[in-house]
């Protein structure tokens, strides 16, 4: 594999976007277009402020392995035991009722009052959308796209006196279909460096 300049960045700046489950995901053109002050053409609608001290983590659970033999092999297949589950999970700042309702979950506040949230109780399950993720450094752009994502709280509402207060979320990737489970956008990977000499 070639060293390529062009494929290295920072989380400089981020913007988080949501839409109806199968919104179509951006192209690698109109992701190097990208302009947070024009951000994603509808249906994406731009999610908020979200923390800069404590930016996106993605991770998994589950996938784990062990090792099966015969009495001829003793280490003949690894095999998954449970399927690993991916997510990414950030802190949301904005206390309004769409971060609300991601947090507590789209089966509370069922008579929206204006000026009221109200939790009928524990969140029974997430608030299912399409998820769009776009990183800028400088003039070097990627997007992170998944179809389809189940949004829920994961953990307590963080509070201090120095720092704004958030919601922490987690949107877990759920299969949608026949479609990829999820996919990263940019025109500097939609080339293979090794193929470019061929």
């Amino acid at each position: 594999m070639a060293l390529d300049n062009n494929s290295l960045f920072t989380a400089a700046r981020g913007d988080i976007y949501v839409g109806p489950v199968g919104t179509t995901a951006p192209t690698p053109q109109d992701i190097s277009a990208f302009t947070p002050a024009v951000g994603l053409s509808l249906p994406w609608d731009h999610i908020g402020h979200t923390s800069r001290e404590n930016l996106p983590e993605f991770g998994f659970e589950g996938g784990d392995t062990e090792t099966r033999g015969t009495w001829q092999n003793e280490a003949l297949r690894e095999v998954t035991t449970e399927p690993a589950v991916d997510y990414v999970t950030f802190q949301l700042h904005q206390f309004d009722r769409r971060g609300l309702s991601l947090y507590y979950g789209a089966d509370n506040d069922p008579l929206a009052s204006p000026g009221e949230f109200l939790v009928m109780g524990s969140p029974t399950s997430g608030t299912e959308l399409a998820l769009c993720m776009v990183i800028t450094d400088g003039d070097a752009k990627i997007a992170f796209y998944a179809r389809k994502v189940s949004i829920r709280r994961e953990d307590a509402i963080q509070m201090s006196v120095d720092e704004f207060a958030a919601l922490p979320l987690r949107a877990t990737f759920l299969k949608d279909g026949n479609h990829e489970l999820y996919r990263w956008i940019s025109e500097d990977i939609a080339v293979n460096p090794d193929d470019e000499s061929s």
